[in-house]
């Protein structure tokens, strides 16, 4: 299915970046500063170090299965039948992760900028744009990304050095005054957001070069980290601990900017980066649910299946949640444990483990 398409390495670590910070950009200094206070910029060190053996894992599958994807390695490794139940439990986590991200959009838009509007309009609006893009399919998504991309890093520099004057490094002391504990529980959280670079596993067949997976994985993870504790630095040094008191840390501190009377509150940058990354990062879901489905039913074309997937995606994300609180006390709380120990670390190294001990146990011929 889709052999024909191709992503160059460049085009695939944009991909793999937008699924990690379209959504963890604006809300990850507050969950992490909760455990971590001042020190919460040391948490992000620790999770980017930690996420990178996710990139040699999922590269070492891909080459033990060369042109296929999650989806249909799985049944290799494990059999039909349970490598089919495995795949389908992958299939609806990949679709709770993307209702709570359309959740979260609709949230975001409601809450900050219009709150008169009926929640289930930015799901509705949202899917009739994505589900053409995933239609058309990945390689139209990801050079679009490679339009929107640098805008995209080019307006959160912007806005960190617009913040430059409201900056105090005193912010950030005293280091290490939190405990090991509490930093170590901070980064769960962005580790939870960075090993969703998990999903890279169903791009690798449709790489250009197949063979650098590893490194463009490696390379997504240093650049989400960086950009991770560029953001929670800055979000520091303007506010200090208080962030972990905020919903939307960054929001708050551009709400400060304010050059010689002339340029004020750019808060609509904000919300362009956000609302326009956060479109990319589902539809490049949306594209995995869909391609991932398809393989699992043995279906030779996807398209069928954009606009039911769809609908439930806009049902699923009405009722996931009561409100922004809810979802922040779950991504908090318990998304580190189910999504991370569970599907995006402790199933890809037991998946690991049988089949490199399949390969040398297999008989030699």
């Amino acid at each position: 299915m889709l052999k024909d398409i191709k992503i160059s390495s460049k085009q695939a670590i944009y991909i793999n970046i937008t699924l990690v910070i379209a959504t963890g950009w604006l809300s990850a200094p507050a969950f992490v500063a909760e455990k971590a206070k001042q020190d919460a910029w040391i948490s992000f060190l620790i999770a980017t170090l930690l996420s990178l053996p996710i990139a040699w894992i999922i590269s070492k599958l891909s080459s033990l299965y060369p042109g296929k994807t999650l989806i249909e390695y799985l049944e290799e490794i494990l059999g039909l039948w349970p490598g089919k139940v495995l795949a389908f439990l992958y299939l609806l986590w990949f679709i709770h992760i993307t209702s709570i991200m359309y959740r979260e959009y609709s949230e975001f838009l409601t809450d900050v900028y219009m709150p008169e509007t009926p929640l289930v309009v930015f799901p509705v609006m949202t899917t009739l744009v994505i589900a053409y893009a995933v239609k058309k399919g990945l390689e139209v998504i990801a050079r679009t990304l490679e339009v929107f991309f640098p805008w995209i890093i080019i307006s959160v520099v912007l806005i960190f050095l617009l913040l430059i004057p409201n900056m105090d490094i005193n912010r950030l002391l005293p280091i290490y005054d939190s405990n090991t504990i509490s930093i170590f529980k901070g980064s769960l959280v962005p580790m939870g957001w960075m090993t969703e670079i998990f999903t890279f596993a169903m791009f690798i067949p449709f790489l250009t070069k197949p063979r650098h997976s590893f490194k463009v994985a490696a390379v997504s993870i240093i650049l989400v980290g960086l950009n991770f504790l560029f953001n929670v630095i800055g979000s520091l040094l303007v506010f200090g601990a208080l962030i972990s008191t905020m919903t939307y840390p960054v929001l708050n501190a551009a709400r400060l900017i304010n050059i010689a009377e002339f340029l004020q509150r750019p808060e609509p940058i904000i919300m362009v980066v956000w609302v326009a990354g956060g479109i990319m990062k589902i539809a490049i879901f949306y594209f995995v649910i869909v391609l991932g489905l398809a393989q699992w039913l043995k279906l030779k074309d996807y398209r069928p299946l954009v606009l039911p997937i769809g609908a439930i995606l806009i049902a699923l994300s009405m009722i996931i949640a009561d409100n922004t609180l809810e979802i922040s006390s779950f991504l908090a709380n318990i998304w580190p444990f189910y999504s991370l120990f569970l599907f995006q670390f402790g199933i890809p190294i037991m998946l690991l483990i049988i089949a490199l001990l399949k390969r040398k146990l297999a008989p030699k011929i």
